[in-house]
């Protein structure tokens, strides 16, 4: 089993790619993206939008251990000359030193496995099945059944290969029906598979901050964490999983454009929250010069960890003193999913070595209300 311990699904986008390059180096040793490429744009060609994506990976992350994922690929889309654009993808990274574990899931384009061997096989990290909850509860039989056909397929040992298991969206779900979807899924795995790693992913980030008070603040509880706490804590003895979450952002948020209704906001991550601290229209005045104010919100709360706990942590000081620009909504993606990958790495660092079986509900919900 590989030594990560933490494993945040991120776009393949500039600031979020910076923001995980700029986690400190003992924290980002126990870090694996997985990297995901956004849908293809309307005014955008594949081969462009391919092009893109590697040079975004060659310039922040070429030496880093990282899962990619060309995600945001129709079934059947290829390039210009004709090639499928995932096979074309792993290709294209491949040739410019980009060398990650590929992740693939079921439900896209069945025709390509036998194809997609011979690009796993030449990289040689092995294999990551992305399993959607839609895959499981009444099709957790048929799921494994893919499973075992396809690492046939791709040549690969349970030991090469990863699952992930992404729940996604779990911020309307409820944690115990979460939770037993995974455990019933768990139930059918062969006894004697020994998987790379079993990723547990999922994220309560909403979609945008309409339910946060204008200029006010909220609290969005951190269930993905509740749910592999409560996860790791029932199968303490049986099987080890890895913590997997979206940073601060909703697994289908992808921005494709300019949004004149964005509001100024700083999301800051605490224990078992992410605490949301709202603006208003940046097209308002007084426009970005809010992040100032904003900034020092945060500075000024309880929540604050210093400037010295992280990138993040530190540009929102600086801000707060008006020796900071505002920058613009990209630059706060990196402030706050920054500072958001310290404390994840560092909290799952040390709660892999508290969780066992007598690991309590007081225990967890004292977690998820800590600052």
């Amino acid at each position: 089993m590989e030594p990560y311990r933490y494993v945040p699904v991120i776009k393949g986008k500039t600031n979020d790619l910076k923001a995980i390059a700029k986690v400190s180096a003992r924290r980002r040793a126990l870090v694996k993206p997985l990297v995901e490429m956004v849908p293809v744009g309307p005014d955008d060609s594949v081969d462009t939008h391919l092009e893109s994506f590697a040079h975004n990976l060659v310039k922040f992350g070429p030496a880093q251990n990282l899962f990619a994922d060309l995600y945001g690929l129709l079934p059947g889309q290829t390039i210009a000359d004709g090639t499928d654009a995932t096979l074309a993808g792993y290709r294209l990274l491949r040739s410019k030193g980009v060398i990650p574990t590929p992740v693939y899931g079921f439900d896209r384009d069945d025709s390509i496995w036998d194809s997609l061997r011979v690009e796993v096989q030449r990289f040689g990290r092995g294999f990551c099945f992305r399993i959607d909850i839609e895959d499981l509860d009444d099709r957790s039989e048929e799921t494994w059944a893919a499973i075992l056909e396809r690492s046939a397929q791709l040549g690969l040992r349970p030991s090469q290969t990863d699952l992930m298991i992404d729940l996604r969206y779990v911020g309307e779900d409820d944690c115990d029906r979460l939770k037993n979807l995974v455990v019933d899924f768990l139930g059918f795995m062969p006894n004697d598979s020994e998987y790379r790693s079993l990723i547990i992913s999922g994220s309560s980030a909403p979609k945008d901050v309409s339910g946060v008070p204008k200029d006010g603040n909220g609290a969005i509880p951190r269930k993905e964490l509740q749910v592999w706490m409560q996860l790791q804590a029932d199968l303490f003895g049986f099987r080890v999983l890895t913590y997997s979450d979206y940073g601060v952002v909703n697994p289908d948020f992808t921005m494709m454009g300019p949004n004149k209704n964005a509001n100024a906001k700083i999301r800051y991550t605490t224990s078992g929250k992410i605490r949301i601290h709202r603006g208003h229209r940046l097209a308002d005045a007084p426009g970005y010069r809010q992040y100032h104010l904003l900034a020092g919100r945060v500075r000024d709360s309880s929540e604050y960890q210093g400037r010295d706990f992280s990138e993040g942590d530190r540009y929102i000081d600086d801000c707060a003193d008006l020796n900071a620009g505002t920058g613009n909504l990209g630059t706060w993606v990196f402030v706050d999913m920054n500072h958001h990958f310290e404390i994840a790495a560092s909290q799952v660092e040390g709660l892999s070595t508290r969780i066992d079986e007598s690991f309590s509900a007081d225990a967890i919900a004292e977690i998820m209300e800590t600052a």
